[in-house]
C-alpha cells in the first residue's frame, strides 16, 4: 500500500503520554501513512516506549530519529528531511487521535476546492458531550468568521507538501519564536485555502492550559484576530516577533515543563 501522508512527531520526555498517542496512531483505519518519530534528547524512557509501540504495527513504516540539539524546531528539521509523501501531518506526543484521523485528513485534501492545509479541532471533553459540541461549534464559527487566522495548533495540522514548500517550508529562519504553528499558517494562506470540519477532531492533553507563560498575551491575540489579511505579515514580523523576542519567548522555551 502506497503511503500518502507522513506523520511527523517530535518528542521530548513524554514517557507519561507517548504510549497512548502512538497506540491511537497505529489504530488508524486508513493505513496509507508512514511515521517519522524524532527524539529530541529525552532523558526518560520515551524512545524505548516509542519503539515498542510502533513495532506493533508491522504494516506501517516507522523511522526513529534522534536529534541531540535541543528545541522542537531542530527536531522538526531533522524529520522533514525524511518526508517524501504528498501530504504531511504534524502530531504531538501528548495528543490522542481518533481512528479516522488519517482517513479524514486524506478525504478533506481530496475534496472540492482542494485545500492546502487541513486542521483538526482540539477537544478536551468526551466527543459527544455538550462541552465538546460547544467547542466544535465555536471553532467552526471562528474558521468561517476569521478566515485569515489559524485555529489549530501544530498537534492538529496537516499540509499539502508542495504548497508548504511554495510557502517557504514548515520552518522559517526568520521566526525562531514560539507560536511557529500560527506563523506557518500565515504563510500557507498565501497559497490557498485552509479546511476545517466538524467531524475532524483530536484530543490534546489538558496540561496545555497551563502554558500561558510561553504564549501570547490577551492583547496580542486580540490584535491578531482583528488584523486584516493584508496586514497579517506586519502583525507577525513587525509586531509580534519583536515582542516575543523581548520576552525571551524563543521556541526552545517550549521545553520548559511548567506543568510538572
Amino acid at each position: 500500500m502506497t503511503a500518502l501522508i507522513t506523520i511527523l512527531m517530535p518528542y521530548y520526555n513524554e514517557a507519561g503520554f507517548i504510549a497512548a498517542t502512538l497506540e491511537s496512531l497505529i489504530a488508524q483505519t486508513d493505513r496509507r501513512f508512514t511515521m517519522v518519530l524524532v527524539d529530541n534528547g529525552s532523558t526518560d524512557d520515551s524512545p524505548a516506549i516509542a519503539r515498542r509501540i510502533a513495532a506493533r504495527a508491522a504494516d506501517i513504516q516507522t523511522l526513529h530519529l534522534h536529534e541531540p540539539i535541543p528545541g522542537k524546531l531542530h527536531a522538526l528539521r531533522a524529520g522533514l528531511a525524511h518526508v517524501d509523501t504528498r501530504y504531511l501531518a504534524t502530531c504531538d506526543a501528548d495528543t490522542i487521535y481518533p481512528p479516522d484521523y488519517i482517513a479524514r485528513c486524506l478525504a478533506m485534501f481530496a475534496g472540492p476546492n482542494t485545500p492546502v492545509g487541513v486542521m483538526a479541532i482540539d477537544l478536551y471533553d468526551e466527543r459527544l458531550s455538550d462541552a465538546a459540541r460547544r467547542r466544535i461549534a465555536k471553532v467552526m464559527w471562528k474558521s468561517r468568521r476569521f478566515r485569515s487566522q489559524c485555529h489549530a495548533g501544530g498537534y492538529a495540522q496537516a499540509f499539502d507538501v508542495q504548497a508548504l514548500a511554495d510557502a517557504g517550508g514548515l520552518l522559517n529562519a526568520a521566526w525562531p519564536y514560539v507560536l511557529e504553528d500560527h506563523e506557518v499558517i500565515n504563510r500557507l494562506l498565501h497559497q490557498g485555502r485552509i479546511a476545517y470540519a466538524a467531524d475532524h477532531i483530536c484530543f490534546p492533553s489538558d496540561r496545555r492550559s497551563s502554558r500561558k507563560t510561553v504564549g501570547w498575551t490577551r492583547w496580542e491575540r486580540m490584535i491578531y484576530r482583528f488584523t486584516p489579511r493584508i496586514r497579517k505579515d506586519w502583525f507577525f514580523y513587525r509586531y509580534l516577533g519583536p515582542r516575543l523576542a523581548r520576552r525571551g519567548l524563543y521556541n526552545i522555551a517550549l521545553r520548559d515543563r511548567d506543568w510538572s
